[in-house]
């Protein structure tokens, strides 16, 4: 063999190895990847109303990004997404329901439609613009909002902030939004939606459909100590179930949310590595779980969010999108306007009351705010719902009332409630250079508070 022909096969079979290699390095995280591509541009494209384009701006700073290619096809309410032409994922949309990833499109039923209110109506009842209540400090209101809007930040990381909105004493007094969204907009929240299946728990159970200390919970943990986990061990995120909260490539949470699975089953087959009860680990795994129990005791299917929460909230835009077996993902797909993300926050503030009817069981909404004690001490936690205070009453954000708690989501999605107040704020957004409320959400809700005549010594 001449030298030209032993280099020439020498360099091929270098890329065969080179080539088998990055293939078996892709294999994992490939289907990731273009999971998370289709899923996020067919939410963004057909639940937000956002242009392909616009929307592949969401997508993380990722090596394999500008490997892959995708497309929205407007006639079938697809995105589809290739990575090297080799791993594909796509995601579907269902009107009434948003996107889900599955190989082909599931056969789903269309929720019964939430009418949107009155135009001309004041808020929550109607979609009437905001108006400022007497005793608000106008300017001092309009400074505190800019602070959401404005970039800042000294290692140049982007707020991004897409949509603000303030309601006092259950009404609407500011709202604004980013370039391109508007008070129409479903915005994505994250896991705010694990403060959505607090709701759906607490209307079941006081209902009776469902009992805090229930154990047995599901057929599989039978014949082990995960029969002991409660329904409020699930609540609380203490059921001792392994799962891994990282969204690397992947991971428990990546592996769950985007490839085509049943979630709350990834969720429920991992196993015990802390007796119930006896120790805290945040999960949205736990969260699919509580959903998927909240469908089979109520016996409403795609439509369990609708039903118990969107409808008697009036809340015409909101979502939680589905797996491909029909449970919501309640721990980090829902989509609503920064209006009905604010009628979730003023049910909570109303302690579970709405038109004059009691939705939640009395005492359900100061037991969901009740620390863990188990909880890191540093992030105070409730019942899927986070804490400004933990039992030793310290606060995690030094200028925010004691009482305040928030729904919150990846990239700074924030409903904040402050009973002492009667405030609740909203906060939408693309911050992905911060974590939890780093992004400034304490400067804004100390300087509504202070612009509206209230006191952080509450």
């Amino acid at each position: 063999m001449s030298r030209g022909r032993k280099i020439l096969l020498s360099v091929v079979v270098l890329l065969a190895v080179v080539l088998a290699g990055a293939a078996v390095y892709l294999q994992p995280i490939a289907p990731i990847a273009t999971g998370y591509a289709a899923k996020t541009v067919c939410s963004a494209h057909f639940v937000s109303g956002r242009t392909v384009e616009d929307a592949e701006g969401d997508l993380p700073a990722n090596p394999l990004v500008p490997l892959m290619r995708t497309t929205a096809d407007d006639a079938t309410g697809t995105a589809r997404t290739s990575l090297l032409g080799l791993w594909s994922s796509t995601a579907h949309f269902t009107e009434g329901l948003g996107c889900t990833l599955a190989e082909e499109r599931p056969d789903f039923a269309t929720p019964p439609t939430v009418e949107p209110g009155d135009a001309g109506a004041s808020w929550p009842e109607g979609e009437g613009a905001a108006q400022v209540s007497a005793g608000v400090d106008v300017d001092a209101l309009d400074a505190a909002i800019d602070t959401a809007f404005t970039e800042d930040d000294p290692e140049g990381r982007l707020r991004n902030t897409r949509a603000v909105v303030v309601v006092r004493d259950g009404e609407l007094i500011a709202e604004r939004y980013g370039e391109g969204f508007t008070a129409d907009t479903p915005l994505l929240g994250w896991s705010m939606g694990k403060s959505i299946a607090n709701g759906i728990v607490g209307r079941l159970v006081g209902d009776g459909d469902m009992a805090l200390d229930a154990d047995g919970l599901r057929p599989e943990w039978a014949d082990d100590n995960r029969a002991t986990i409660t329904l409020e061990h699930l609540l609380t995120m203490t059921s001792g179930l392994s799962f891994e909260e990282v969204y690397d490539p992947d991971t428990d949470a990546t592996r769950m949310l985007f490839t085509p699975r049943d979630t709350a089953r990834y969720a429920a087959d991992k196993e015990l590595v802390s007796a119930p009860g006896t120790r805290w680990s945040y999960s949205s795994g736990t969260t699919n779980i509580l959903c998927d129990l909240a469908q089979e005791a109520s016996g409403l299917d795609v439509e369990l969010a609708h039903e118990l929460v969107f409808a008697p909230l009036g809340m015409a835009s909101a979502v939680i999108e589905p797996d491909a077996t029909g449970t919501p993902i309640c721990s980090s797909f829902p989509y609503a306007t920064a209006r009905d993300w604010a009628r979730l926050g003023q049910w909570f503030l109303q302690d579970g009351m709405w038109d004059d009817e009691r939705l939640l069981p009395e005492g359900w909404v100061e037991r969901s705010t009740t620390p863990v004690e188990t909880a890191d001490a540093d992030t105070p936690y409730g019942s899927q719902w986070w804490l400004n205070a933990g039992p030793d009453g310290q606060r995690r954000m030094p200028s925010v009332p004691a009482d305040a708690y928030w729904a919150s989501g990846n990239e700074g999605q924030q409903v904040v409630v402050v009973p002492s107040e009667d405030l609740v704020v909203v906060r939408l957004g693309f911050s992905g250079g911060f974590s939890g409320v780093d992004w400034g959400l304490e400067p804004l809700l100390a300087g509504i508070i202070d612009a509206t005549g209230g006191s952080a010594e509450s």
